[in-house]
């Protein structure tokens, strides 16, 4: 257990710190009272590795998580309007395309007007794109391996079945 002091309700309300990814709370998540519900448990531990990954990110790539979500759509893809790139990133239309602006602007994407798939732009990567993209990817494989090394593949295996098993549970849940 951490004996670091939870933040103040006054620190909230203005720019919040960089909060480390391995800073833990006075209670540990799995104890926490709001943590018996399992959605918000999960909640909970995505948000711990959302704020780790961000951290992680903007430090080493200058990159938030909305850009290497693109850019990790479009490094397994030769081209993608944006609607796709929103799609395959997990993101919404507007943050996919204000991502789509920001990777333009660092050179590491292009985007092209076209007739071609209707009057859409299309975006594809840049050899500088590219060469970061598989810098990224690396930096996730990593990231990834130190998350599930207390777990053996049958374990992974297993985890990966639940996960898509609650994530097909969704809309059944937020029917009401």
């Amino acid at each position: 257990m951490s004996t670091s002091k939870p933040a103040t309700r006054s620190s909230q309300t203005t720019t919040p710190p960089k909060r480390a990814a391995s800073r833990t709370a006075e209670v540990s998540g799995a104890d926490a009272d709001v943590n018996r519900y399992l959605a918000a448990y999960i909640m909970g531990v995505a948000n711990r590795l959302a704020n780790g990954a961000s951290n992680h990110y903007r430090k080493n790539f200058n990159m938030g998580m909305s850009e290497w979500r693109v850019m990790m759509a479009l490094g397994t893809n030769s081209e993608l309007i944006v609607r796709e790139v929103a799609e395959k990133a997990d993101i919404d239309y507007a943050a996919a395309s204000k991502s789509l602006r920001l990777l333009q602007e660092r050179g590491l994407i292009d985007i092209e007007q076209t007739n071609r798939r209707g009057r859409a732009a299309i975006a594809h990567m840049t050899p500088e794109g590219t060469a970061l993209y598989r810098k990224l990817r690396d930096s996730a494989r990593k990231r990834q391996q130190r998350l599930v090394a207390a777990f053996n593949e049958e374990e992974i295996t297993q985890l990966w079945s639940l996960l898509r098993r609650i994530e097909a549970q969704v809309p059944h849940m937020n029917a009401d």
